[in-house]
């Protein structure tokens, strides 16, 4: 079996976009109430739901491929549902995201500065603990491609 080397350089790069519109809803969150900069949150709305969208694909086209390398069985299907779960609940988080970043964009949010916060804040840090699990499962797949090549 080759090594999913694209498969996993594409998904990289993808995590390191999304965990810069991390850093951005962070920043967001950080001048809340002060500051709105809708020319920022227009551009987040516009490309996170997307971005998730293609990680997401690249997960489960790397996990169907390459989970049984390292798991087996009830462990397998358990870390897949565990994972399904994880990309269900970012992408649902994600359009509330983007729908309250609309909002913002346009003066006309009926949430309190407080509860845009906290759900930014909820949004970035699920993401970024579903980013770091995704990339510890990665390595594990990665590292047994390699012995699987070693010992062809």
């Amino acid at each position: 079996m080759n090594r999913p080397t694209s498969a996993f350089h594409e998904l990289e790069a993808r995590y390191g976009e999304l965990l810069s519109w991390c850093e951005l809803l962070e920043a967001i969150a950080d001048f809340l109430p002060c500051r709105v900069n809708e020319r920022l949150c227009g551009a987040v709305a516009d490309g996170l739901l997307p971005l998730l969208l293609t990680s997401h694909r690249l997960e489960e086209q790397i996990g169907s491929d390459w989970l049984g390398a390292i798991m087996s069985g009830s462990e397998r299907s358990e870390t897949e549902n565990h994972l399904e779960a994880g990309r269900r609940v970012n992408l649902e988080s994600g359009e509330d995201v983007v729908e309250v970043l609309q909002a913002l964009q346009g003066c006309r949010c009926s949430l309190s500065f407080d509860a845009v916060n906290y759900l930014l804040r909820s949004f970035f840090c699920g993401l970024r603990r579903h980013i770091a699990a995704q990339r510890r499962i990665i390595r594990r797949i990665d590292a047994a491609s390699r012995i699987e090549l070693d010992v062809a």
